[in-house]
């Protein structure tokens, strides 16, 4: 399939992935893949995984298309892709809704009937969330990142959207659970710090969860009861890589690093960052044991971080890097 030029589009909430220097890590026996290719020809970006973990959603326009749409094609391979959505549009998790950038509100299109919403999102990006909820910011159009100012709205659609938080250099990052946000901004613009907290959006409470110059690869667990982070170029007391609960007490921090991904609520997967390898190994971390292993050996390169695990934790895509196609392998 033909090459496309890069289209924003959210389907499965913030994938942030970071990279940073590895350790050296033991050789031990891995596990090899069994790859499938699913595309051919260089194909696509903005590959996320069906809820159901069937299929891979991805954006294309292969040669001879008149515009690009986005595209579905069988996790279990043997089928060509097919047009699952002919729109380009942030899609929520559940492909249930759809939001439509118009100008400077964003249309909320639930698909099944196709009832529509009109919200004043001033162009920012739709968090969806329980229950027909939905969650933005709006920041300043001028000045410095650092100190604009930002406004975190929610809404239930079909209601009035009101003002939950206002802060500085930062955004709502996700939803934890109906009544909750996962927020990272400055209480006021001279701050040096932000902090990385949780928001009621019902009482307005605040947990503060960790304070540094700058969060990066923050996500949750699936459940929302802990989060991943990455603090860089801060102090060195500072800076590494963390889980921490979203109901507060002491962030761990991990012995490792690399482009990571949660597969259920206590492990995280993740490749090191190591230079002149031949193939990515996916490693497994338990926040239980505290222990990681290898996992499986990939057998390829990774193309810039872009991996994705399926919601149910049994398989792993990822764009290979060389042919650019997307592959997919089952996890031991």
């Amino acid at each position: 399939m033909g090459r496309v030029k890069r289209l924003p589009w959210l389907a499965a909430g913030l994938l942030g992935l970071t990279l940073a220097a590895a350790p050296n890590l033991p050789k031990l026996s891995v596990p090899k893949a069994s790859l499938a290719r699913l595309t051919s020809g260089g194909c696509c970006t903005g590959t996320v995984w069906s809820p159901d973990s069937r299929a891979l959603l991805y954006i294309d326009r292969p040669p001879g298309a008149v515009r690009a749409a986005i595209y579905s094609v069988s996790a279990a391979g043997g089928a060509a892709p097919g047009v699952r959505f002919p729109r380009i549009a942030f899609y929520s998790p559940d492909l249930k809704y759809a939001g439509l950038p118009q100008g400077n509100d964003t249309i909320a299109l639930r698909l099944s009937d196709q009832k529509r919403w009109t919200l004043p999102t001033q162009g920012a990006q739709l968090l969806w969330g329980p229950g027909e909820q939905v969650a933005y910011t709006v920041s300043a159009q001028s000045g410095n990142y650092d100190r604009r100012s930002a406004r975190v709205y929610v809404a239930k659609l079909g209601q009035p959207a009101r003002t939950v938080a206002t802060l500085y250099g930062g955004s709502a990052l996700a939803w934890l659970n109906a009544s909750t946000l996962l927020v990272s901004g400055k209480a006021s613009a001279g701050l040096r710090d932000r902090q990385l907290f949780t928001l009621n959006i019902q009482s307005g409470a605040r947990r503060t969860l960790a304070s540094a110059l700058n969060f990066r690869g923050v996500q949750p667990s699936p459940g929302g009861r802990q989060v991943a982070y990455s603090v860089t170029f801060d102090s060195a007391a500072r800076n590494g890589l963390f889980v921490q609960p979203t109901s507060g007490g002491e962030a761990r921090q991990l012995n490792w690093f690399g482009s990571y991904q949660w597969r259920g609520n206590n492990s995280l997967l993740y490749i090191p960052l190591t230079l002149n390898v031949p193939a990515h190994v996916l490693r497994l971390y338990d926040l239980g044991s505290g222990q990681s292993r290898p996992l499986l050996d990939l057998g390829a390169k990774v193309q810039s971080g872009d991996w994705q695990v399926s919601p149910d934790g049994q398989k792993v895509a990822f764009r290979r890097a060389g042919d650019g196609n997307i592959y997919v392998a089952n996890l031991p």
